[in-house]
């Protein structure tokens, strides 16, 4: 079938992993935004957010995010860690956390703590080792179930699914299961330095 006119097409294979990196993050969005806390195997906190998340299964319940390699095909903190540790926090982010959460986004070296550097305050987890952010609304306390390694180039995936072992909501945020959206006040990742919010919804019965 031919394509309109007025529609570009382009094919993977004849672009730049930059171009495509661009054209996903633009048609896919917003995103959701796994706050993602782990642990070293030298003890050594590491908080970072990854927009490429969400919920892969509710029985059993299994969330999954996707941290890529760097630009040069290196693997971040984070995957390291739980490659390492078996174990993860992923944490909400509301709006009121947009600055602070933008700060763990700078690439700081293994050994420092992205917690003391964006004077995020710390909460000891029930199952797990890693912290959760004491400030979010949920936080999802996750053993790793299984990394699946989608290439070893730069930009390349591993898209990591965590069993939720344990969840955490805020008291006044949650009534019979419900989650306030309203409270939690999310935020969705776009293109570039882009960002929406979720305060005006629309509701249509099934």
């Amino acid at each position: 079938m031919k394509q309109p006119e007025n529609v570009m097409e382009f094919l993977p294979k004849s672009l730049t992993s930059q171009q495509i990196y661009k054209l996903l993050i633009g048609g896919v969005s917003p995103r959701p935004i796994a706050w993602v806390s782990t642990v070293s195997k030298n003890g050594v906190n590491n908080l970072a957010p990854f927009s490429f998340f969400t919920v892969a299964s509710a029985n059993p319940p299994v969330l999954c995010f996707n941290p890529m390699s760097t630009d040069k095909g290196v693997e971040k903190d984070t995957l390291a860690n739980i490659r390492e540790q078996q174990e993860f926090v992923i944490n909400s982010v509301s709006y009121q956390d947009l600055a602070v959460m933008n700060q763990t986004c700078h690439q700081l070296p293994a050994e420092e703590d992205e917690f003391e550097y964006a004077g995020v305050e710390k909460q000891t987890s029930t199952l797990v080792t890693p912290y959760r952010v004491k400030q979010a609304l949920v936080s999802f306390e996750c053993r790793l179930n299984q990394i699946v390694d989608l290439g070893h180039e730069p930009m390349a995936g591993h898209l990591v699914l965590g069993d939720v072992v344990a969840i955490h909501v805020r008291d006044d945020a949650v009534n019979d299961f419900k989650i306030d959206s309203e409270k939690l006040d999310a935020i969705g990742r776009m293109a570039g330095n882009d960002y929406s919010l979720t305060r005006e919804k629309i509701q249509l019965n099934r």
